[in-house]
């Protein structure tokens, strides 16, 4: 009889991992499928549909609930997950408030509504296995939610972009150029005033015309380029008074970097938490 019980207790936790594993493997898909969405109308048009991120978060909710009665109603996992969204929610609001208060790019609507539906849909980090693997492949420690592993490795892999404009600078831009604007050889790039139209930029500086001298100021945020900016950089250019070329900051998109943070939080684990742990350690 004992032994008949043992057996029953192994096939029912059995069922239930297979069970977990699935209901994680359908949040996987269908989290990188919104996600690769919303990354391609972000790059086309600089913005995601709100929609995206409500069918996300209702997908979370139903999949939630179903893991919850599954589970008896586990208590770790019903404060795992609504501690989860609550600390997710108040980080990127304050964030993207923060980025608004100081006119700095940074964390946006989409990318704020992004991370709360992620946390949603996954109320602890996942652990599934997938053809043969286990997945996430590091088992070292990890942020005690998982959205804000996704956002800590989005933050660490964005770094590729001032790493990837240097370069580009190097080849492109006069060294003395870069050596007078150290800043700028990281966070924008020179283009000609001609190729500003419709192209997703700010400018790096502010101009104004001073009692006929042409000044620019550094803009943390950067400066939005309007028809009257357009018009009086051209009209200066033409009358000499400002060169064929301005440092302008591209408008990146944080949904691809939060994308590549989610697939890395996904297949390899928590990278900045690992990178602050070595660092203390």
């Amino acid at each position: 009889m004992k032994k008949h019980l043992y057996h029953r207790d192994n096939l029912l936790a059995m069922l239930d991992w297979h069970t977990m594993n699935l209901l994680n493997i359908i949040r996987v898909a269908a989290c990188l499928l919104i996600l690769g969405y919303s990354c391609v109308t972000d790059w086309k048009v600089r913005r995601a549909p709100n929609q995206l991120w409500y069918i996300l978060g209702g997908i979370g909710i139903i999949l939630g609930l179903i893991e919850l009665y599954i589970s008896n109603f586990n208590v770790f996992l019903m404060y795992s997950w609504a501690f989860g969204v609550a600390f997710i929610f108040v980080l990127v609001y304050f964030l993207y408030y923060l980025f608004q208060h100081f006119g700095m790019a940074g964390l946006g609507g989409a990318d704020a509504k992004a991370l709360i539906a992620i946390a949603i849909l996954f109320p602890y980090y996942p652990h599934i296995g997938l053809l043969g693997l286990s997945l996430p492949i590091s088992d070292v420690t990890r942020s005690l939610f998982f959205g804000l592993a996704v956002f800590g490795n989005a933050l660490v892999l964005n770094l590729a972009v001032p790493i990837a404009v240097f370069i580009y600078n190097l080849f492109n831009v006069p060294l003395s150029e870069l050596a007078s604007n150290p800043f700028n050889s990281f966070m924008g790039y020179m283009t000609r005033i001609e190729g500003l139209k419709g192209k997703y930029v700010r400018l790096m500086h502010r101009y104004s015309d001073e009692e006929g001298r042409i000044k620019k100021k550094r803009a943390l945020g950067g400066v939005e380029i309007d028809d009257k900016a357009y018009d009086d950089l051209l009209k200066w250019k033409k009358e000499g008074r400002i060169g064929e070329r301005v440092w302008v900051t591209p408008k990146i998109p944080f949904l691809i970097p939060i994308t590549a943070g989610f697939v890395a939080a996904i297949a390899y684990g928590d990278i900045l938490t690992q990178i602050i742990s070595m660092a203390i350690l």
